[in-house]
């Protein structure tokens, strides 16, 4: 949804501008009249405002079906989703996958490269540059292309655009985001994926959103969000939900990436388990997708490291709801498409109990969540098209 509140008006025309967009972004095809009622406007406004927004390129009218009675069918106007676009960054495994979206959010391209496990900080800002400078490239000639979204695993300082550490490319520190893309693209935000991908679920839901909520996925890394129905923030400002280094006694003499001894990640991430799957299947991919097709049906739940992974996670996990006490935890990532692997660890996760007579939160498993990090990455760029469409200066 195309938020308006915050933005930055010159004049009441202008603002009513960004209202109808607003309004066409969320339901497209609507009519003068619609419009007119829906946000309590003249018809005089309202045409004043189509002409500009028209002359614009930023809406496009056409004739719509009659409804009722005789005369010429009402004009639907809608969105022109190509007068802006933008790229969005994301991490599946050990690749980076941009794509182009339009104003309405549609996929327009794809590039999708591999980043090997040891790269730097320069092969992944060249990487990086690769894919935004294809995929503007790709852009229609009347787009304006307003800037790029980036979505990362590990931990992250959101408003200095720093990717401070990450399990999966352990060279890569401190990595300033933003100084990497500024030369290919305009605009630049960076945000942990986990955190888009949960404000996505709550934007989805609505009114019938719960309280609060997080999601935990259970991949190359073990990671956290947690948000509130009230919490207008949407993203966390800094380092949050690295539960993957949580250190436990028993893993102590266990090396992890991050420079300590004992992390939870060194017992329970894909990375740790694959050996111990690969002993059974041996043509077991690192890709978190393909892996996730792969063992779906694999009896793999009464190997000892995995019964062991299940029991740290659940125990993990009943800590972080002793904790934030979130009213439904969302699983993402490869292991919960085995049925019983999550058995396992609902049975264990329910063995862990709460505090006194409280319940326990619903485990959601949902292993396909592209479409939510797409759609919350997405959010920041709309505003900012918005802002170069209408022409608005001083926008956050």
């Amino acid at each position: 949804m195309l938020m308006i509140e915050n933005r930055h008006f010159t004049d009441a025309h202008q603002r009513d501008c960004a209202r109808v967009v607003a309004a066409l972004h969320r339901d497209d095809f609507q009519s003068r009249a619609s419009l007119a009622s829906t946000l309590e406007m003249t018809s005089t406004a309202i045409s004043k405002i189509i002409a500009d927004l028209a002359e614009r390129h930023i809406i496009v009218e056409n004739a719509g079906e009659r409804k009722n009675g005789r005369g010429r069918p009402a004009t639907q106007i809608a969105l022109n989703p190509l007068c802006a676009g933008a790229t969005i960054l994301s991490i599946s495994s050990r690749e980076l996958i941009g794509v182009l979206i339009d104003f309405k959010g549609n996929i327009l391209a794809r590039e999708t490269r591999t980043v090997g496990a040891g790269a730097n900080a320069d092969e992944m800002t060249a990487i990086m540059r690769s894919i935004v400078s294809a995929l503007i490239a790709k852009c229609p000639s009347s787009m304006i292309h307003v800037g790029t979204s980036i979505t990362v695993t590990g931990i992250t300082d959101i408003k200095n655009r720093i990717w401070i550490l990450t399990s999966r490319w352990p060279n890569i520190r401190d990595f300033n985001v933003e100084e990497a893309l500024l030369p290919v693209t305009p605009t630049v935000y960076l945000f942990r994926q986990l955190d888009v991908e949960l404000n996505a679920r709550f934007t989805e839901q609505g009114l019938f959103a719960p309280d609060s909520a997080a999601i935990l996925h259970w991949g190359w890394g073990i990671g956290l969000a947690f948000r509130t129905k009230a919490d207008t923030t949407q993203f966390q400002s800094g380092p949050f939900g690295e539960i993957g280094h949580w250190r436990f006694n028993i893993l102590e003499d266990r090396p992890c990436g991050c420079g300590n001894f004992g992390c939870l990640e060194t017992a329970v991430s894909l990375g740790a388990l694959l050996p111990t799957i690969r002993e059974i299947h041996p043509d077991t991919a690192e890709d978190e997708e393909t892996v996730a097709d792969q063992i779906a049906h694999m009896e793999l739940a009464s190997r000892p490291e995995i019964r062991m992974a299940v029991r740290l996670m659940a125990r993990a996990l009943g800590n972080v709801c002793r904790i934030l006490f979130p009213g439904k935890v969302f699983i993402t990532g490869p292991f919960i498409a085995n049925h019983g692997i999550f058995d396992l660890l609902q049975s264990d996760f329910e063995a862990e109990g709460l505090v006194g007579s409280l319940t326990l939160p619903t485990l959601i498993p949902d292993r396909s969540s592209f479409d939510y990090v797409l759609k919350g990455a997405a959010q920041p760029l709309f505003e900012c098209a918005l802002d170069r469409l209408l022409g608005l200066t001083g926008s956050n």
